[in-house]
C-alpha cells in the first residue's frame, strides 16, 4: 500500500519528527488551592511585644506592654480562632514585667547608694 500524499503546508498535522516544546513532559502542577482561613495575627499582640522590647526605656513601655498584652490575650480568646498571636502577647507581658523589675532594682539601688553616703 502506498501512503497518501502529505497535506498542504499549514494544514492538518505537522511533518513527522516535529518536536513541540514540553512534549513528552508532564504538565506543570497547578498550585494547591489553599482557602483563606481568615486568621490573622492580633495587632495588639505585636504592639505588646514591640513595647516589651523597649523595657529599658524606663517604666512606661513596660506598663504599656503589660496592658496591651492582656488586652490582646482577651481579644484573641474572644475571636473564636480568627486571631492568633497568643505567644507574642505573653512575651510582651513577660518583657514588660522584666523591665519594670529591672527599673525597680535600679531605683532601689540608687536609693540605697544615696542613703548610705
Amino acid at each position: 500500500m502506498s501512503q497518501p500524499p502529505p497535506p498542504p503546508a499549514g494544514w492538518g498535522r505537522p511533518p513527522p519528527g516535529t518536536i513541540y516544546p514540553g512534549a513528552g513532559y508532564p504538565a506543570a502542577a497547578a498550585p494547591a488551592y489553599r482557602p483563606a482561613t481568615g486568621t490573622r495575627t492580633s495587632g495588639l499582640a505585636i504592639a505588646s511585644l514591640v513595647t516589651g522590647l523597649f523595657f529599658w526605656c524606663w517604666v512606661i513601655p513596660g506598663i504599656v506592654s503589660i496592658v496591651l498584652g492582656h488586652v490582646a490575650l482577651e481579644s484573641i480568646e474572644n475571636s473564636g480562632g480568627t486571631k492568633t498571636g497568643r505567644g507574642m502577647a505573653i512575651a510582651g507581658i513577660v518583657l514588660g514585667w522584666v523591665g519594670i523589675g529591672i527599673v525597680g532594682l535600679l531605683v532601689l539601688g540608687w536609693f540605697v547608694s544615696v542613703l548610705t553616703i
